[in-house]
């Protein structure tokens, strides 16, 4: 058993919880902790789970709306925080004073291989984002495989061959419509980095992964990080089916990632 519940996702902060494994084997793991704990703990409650007990924490890199509150939360549970050490340490909150502070053991990964979380096979994947590093994950049971990847500013890295293939649910950053980015209230400034190439994926180029590399075993998709100035639902969906159709896929369930303050998605199962 393999589910994904996604908390919150969005420039105002991004939590997700992956389930694996039955009985004795099971694990929660915690997947980037950028959004107050209390709402954390309400939102986990309303899918039946605690996120004060998860296993581990996985933090996918450095900026806050990831990473505010991964050091309290790997605190509260006595869980291990996985990350890259390159991630650690660049502000406060993740710095090693506070992390020693609070008692965490942090379990550092390479940019290459894998490594495992009880019954949970996890590989990491480099984005090309502006916090370096930054990492997309591969989660793998005996039974089932799904994909996280959130915070890229180009498609090329998953369509490498093989990389989606045998996945069942896939969540996948839709952050923005171009027209709506170039039109938007962002400043130029903001305008370029969100748009660059390690900024964050348009419609667009989602559409690229799905239509040239969204595998044939794909049952769901999750659109996620959706900008709330930037895209709409209502074009991130159409883009979506639209890629999934020429795919060949057209029966494939679309669902979007709730934003900060939204109730979790029902548990994304595989």
């Amino acid at each position: 058993m393999l589910r994904i519940h996604t908390l919150a996702s969005g420039s105002s902060g991004n939590c997700a919880l992956i389930e694996a494994g039955v009985g004795l084997d099971r694990v929660v793991v915690c997947l980037d902790s950028g959004i107050a704990q209390r709402t954390a703990r309400g939102f986990a409650e309303a899918a039946g789970l605690s996120i004060t007990s998860v296993d581990a924490v996985l933090l996918t890199h450095r900026h806050s709306d990831h990473s505010a509150n991964i050091v309290p939360t790997a605190s509260r549970a006595s869980a291990p925080l996985y990350a890259h050490a390159d991630s650690l340490g660049t502000n406060q909150r993740t710095s090693m004073a506070e992390i020693t502070r609070r008692n965490v053991e942090v379990r550092n990964f390479e940019d290459r291989g894998f490594f495992k979380i009880g019954p949970l096979l996890i590989t990491p994947i480099k984005l090309p984002h502006d916090a370096e590093p930054t990492f997309g994950f591969v989660f793998e049971t005996a039974t089932a495989k799904a994909g996280f990847f959130t915070d890229l500013g180009r498609p090329e890295i998953l369509m490498e061959p093989g990389l989606l293939d045998g996945m069942e649910t896939l969540v996948l950053e839709s952050n923005h419509d171009v027209d709506m980015l170039a039109k938007g209230p962002y400043p130029r400034a903001l305008r370029q980095r969100v748009g660059g190439d390690l900024g964050h994926l348009a419609n667009s180029q989602t559409f690229e992964i799905l239509a040239s590399s969204a595998p044939k075993s794909l049952k769901r998709l999750v659109l996620a990080h959706l900008s709330l100035k930037n895209n709409t639902k209502e074009l991130a969906l159409e883009t979506a089916h639209a890629a999934l159709k020429q795919r060949g896929l057209a029966d494939v369930l679309v669902q979007i990632a709730p934003a900060r303050g939204h109730l979790p998605l029902d548990a994304v199962q595989v």
